[in-house]
């Protein structure tokens, strides 16, 4: 049997995820199999290398380190496919910074922090937008002028990894969902919707950034551009300051002083209760979208931290989609089953995702 050690790194706005796998094939040359041994979550810090090293203890790496390293690239434009990590592959994600400028920096740092600790290794990468590149045409291009859309602006989709491993989980559970049409909501940090047909993505809320589509914890969402426009003419705004409002005081903290859902649900307060109520009603607006998309829906899968953890608002949303047909078993909902229906419509799945095991899983194609 050979071996070999594989370390996937997940970048956040604020954490570093990091999980260590073997990759065991039975035979020289055959398909390997990957064997997760431990995870471990820090926060980001200044210091790429420094925070790679508190990982590794954590982790308990040997001295060795990794023969193979998998990054998560928030952005990767018109790169499709997992792929081997090299210069020319560095400076095109660096082009595109400007459209992911809370992620982008961070993860490219700890890629070229650890291409320098681990010299040997094999290094590669994954996209969250890679997901999304079976987008339908209609979806895709955004209602812009044409030299503006040959810019690169269109809608690009995001949460790739999350969606994917939704969809394995569910599928493990009930592989009809491979040719179904099924709605995803990922709601953490940020917080998207995606419609899934056959398992391909067809339209998604994000676009051309993580700012876009619903409403997250500290992130504005879609707006009307003639607000930005009145902020930046009128009030004097930079683009600094506008985006800074828009990435990390707006959404429910703009609402409600913070972004703390647990904290929310049990708050009293006005301001709180219109936070949730705006919060589930867009969530819920935007999976009737999705399923608008597709024709129809026979799944909904709820994701991330919130989705995966808040089953009031799960309740919340699912009471508004009630004319889908869809409606929830109240007890496995709230003991945070994985299959939360009431048996007589849509399936109602509540999974919680590994974005790792995606990384791991993806470095098989190109090693």
């Amino acid at each position: 049997m050979t071996t070999r050690r594989l370390l996937a790194l997940n970048v956040g706005s604020s954490t570093l995820k990091g999980a260590s796998y073997l990759l065991n094939a039975e035979v020289p040359g055959a398909q390997p199999r990957v064997v997760e041994r431990s995870r471990v979550e820090i926060s980001v810090g200044p210091d790429a290398q420094e925070r790679l090293a508190t990982l590794l203890e954590t982790l308990s790496e040997t001295a060795a380190g990794p023969e193979v390293v998998v990054h998560r690239i928030v952005h990767g434009g018109d790169l499709h496919e997992s792929r081997e990590l090299d210069e020319a592959v560095l400076a095109k994600l660096d082009a595109l910074v400007p459209f992911a400028p809370l992620h982008q920096p961070l993860a490219l740092a700890f890629a070229r922090a650890a291409r320098l600790r681990w010299l040997q290794a094999r290094q590669g990468v994954a996209f969250d937008t890679d997901f999304h590149a079976s987008l339908a045409p209609w979806s895709r291009r955004l209602p812009i002028p044409e030299a503006w859309d040959a810019l690169g602006i269109r809608r690009y989709g995001f949460h790739g990894l999350a969606f994917a491993s939704a969809l394995r989980i569910v599928a493990s559970h009930d592989a009809g969902i491979l040719q179904s049409r099924a709605v995803f909501a990922h709601l953490g940090g940020g917080c998207s919707v995606c419609a899934v047909e056959g398992g391909r993505s067809r339209d998604t809320t994000m676009a051309l950034t993580p700012l876009g589509g619903i409403p997250s914890p500290t992130r504005s969402g879609d707006l009307d551009p003639g607000a930005l426009l009145y902020l930046l003419r009128h009030e004097g705004l930079d683009a600094q300051t506008l985006e800074e409002g828009l990435s990390r005081a707006a959404g429910l903290a703009g609402i409600a002083g913070h972004g703390d859902m647990r904290m929310l649900l049990a708050d009293p307060d006005p301001q709180a209760q219109l936070a949730v109520e705006l919060f589930a009603v867009r969530i819920a607006q935007s999976i009737a979208a999705m399923a608008t998309a597709i024709g129809g829906v026979d799944h909904v899968v709820f994701s991330g931290g919130i989705g995966h953890r808040a089953p009031g608002l799960r309740a919340r949303i699912v009471a508004r989609l009630g004319w889908l047909g869809l409606a929830l078993a109240s007890r496995d909902n709230d003991a945070g089953a994985i299959r939360i229906d009431g048996g007589s419509g849509p399936a109602i799945w509540n999974v919680a995702i590994d974005e790792e095991r995606e990384l791991a899983e993806s470095a098989l194609a190109w090693l």
